[in-house]
């Protein structure tokens, strides 16, 4: 009796010491409730779109190229420059080009000299009004008032007939002389022409020494360095336009039927939050039997250069913009071990729901393809320590 005395008494005490304690704490642990806000679950506006893989290219990319030979000899760019249309890129040794365009100058003086126009502003001139003319129409009318006088005179017997065929050849010589005047002025105003062109293209030749910006973009290479000669077309930059880009995607072909030219565009590049807007500017006529996709074009607006051509994107097309669908706060959905799961609130307690999204959307929301249902009221922010049954109330 002594020995199961002494066994009981530890056991009645410990009995009756943990006894009541332990209920109180699992009773108040059954009914402690975790607050919560919650949110219902509405159908709204989810545009449809298609999603596609494609890449940015420039619409223009060029090798800037110098007209004339010669050395460079000041160069206002480098890898990354930000240009517009017309500013001066490299410049030329000028003296040479602008030598010729004195020599030309002055062959054009020389020829204007020749026809009387030195102080006059055009190169329009009568062949009559030119000095050489001028001359010989007088040795002319000089030589034809003599052939008249000496025929009369002959006719009368004052001259011989010697005489008057002198005169008669003397007024022939003339009369070709005269010609060969005018034709000599005609040629002058030919060449005229002619240097007029020359010296039109020498200055032109000088100016192409200024080589410009042919469009406004960003410098991605420079080819040409200071002092080199350069011959004839070769490249001095290599120049891109920036905005706006194009995007090419490949839309699988089961989903080609829904594109349409003028549709949105909204792209997505990897590692950046931003997302870019644009529009559908070009469809591909046959499908690409490589890859069962059709080829479209996008043209994407990047006013800040933000976007860089070659970059990999994801595009979305938006092809139904009345579209309905559910979305929830990011917050709202929990992931772990590649499932996501909802928590929808009903009679006090938390029910665990298995949900699919889909994309991103803005505003911090996520599209729920599945696993919800209008009317559902969701926890607004759910966490990983939240388990089906669990007693909740409503903030």
């Amino acid at each position: 009796m002594r020995l199961l005395l002494i066994g009981l008494v530890p056991i009645l005490f410990f009995t009756g010491c943990t006894g009541p304690y332990t209920a109180e704490k699992v009773a108040a642990k059954e009914t402690a409730a975790v607050e919560v806000n919650v949110i219902p679950v509405v159908a709204t506006s989810i545009p449809e779109v298609v999603t596609a893989n494609g890449e940015l290219f420039a619409e223009e990319l060029t090798n800037v190229t110098n007209k004339v030979p010669g050395r460079v000899v000041k160069l206002n760019v480098d890898l990354g420059s930000v240009v517009r249309q017309g500013d001066v890129l490299a410049e030329l040794e000028k003296d040479d080009y602008q030598f010729r365009v004195q020599q030309t100058q002055a062959l054009v003086d020389q020829i204007r000299a020749r026809l009387g126009l030195l102080n006059k502003t055009t190169d329009d001139v009568a062949p009559e009004q030119v000095a050489v003319v001028k001359e010989a129409d007088a040795a002319l009318r000089e030589a034809r008032f003599i052939l008249e006088t000496t025929t009369r005179l002959a006719k009368d017997g004052v001259v011989s007939r010697i005489e008057y065929e002198k005169a008669n050849v003397r007024t022939q010589g003339i009369e070709a002389r005269y010609q060969a005047a005018v034709s000599e002025v005609m040629q002058l105003r030919s060449q005229l022409s002619e240097r007029r062109a020359q010296l039109a293209l020498v200055r032109q030749q000088l100016e192409d020494t200024t080589i410009h910006a042919p469009f406004s973009g960003a410098i991605t290479r420079r080819q040409a360095s200071l002092g080199e000669f350069l011959p004839v077309n070769a490249a001095v930059v290599t120049l891109v336009r920036q905005n706006p880009l194009r995007v090419r995607l490949g839309v699988p072909e089961r989903q080609a039927a829904r594109i349409r030219q003028g549709q949105p565009i909204e792209i997505r590049l990897e590692g950046v939050t931003e997302r870019f807007t644009g529009r559908v500017v070009r469809l591909s006529p046959a499908i690409d039997v490589q890859n069962r996709s059709l080829l479209i074009e996008g043209e994407i607006p990047n006013p800040a250069g933000t976007l860089r051509p070659g970059s990999f994107v994801e595009g979305s097309i938006v092809v139904n913009s009345g579209a309905m669908g559910v979305s929830v706060p990011e917050t709202a959905v929990v992931g772990f071990a590649g499932v996501n799961r909802a928590f929808v609130v009903k009679n006090g307690a938390l029910e665990e729901r298995v949900v699919k999204t889909g994309r991103r959307l803005s505003e911090g929301r996520v599209e729920i393809l599945e696993g919800l249902a209008g009317g559902d009221q969701i926890v607004a922010s759910a966490n990983d320590r939240m388990a089906k049954g669990q007693k909740v109330r409503v903030r």
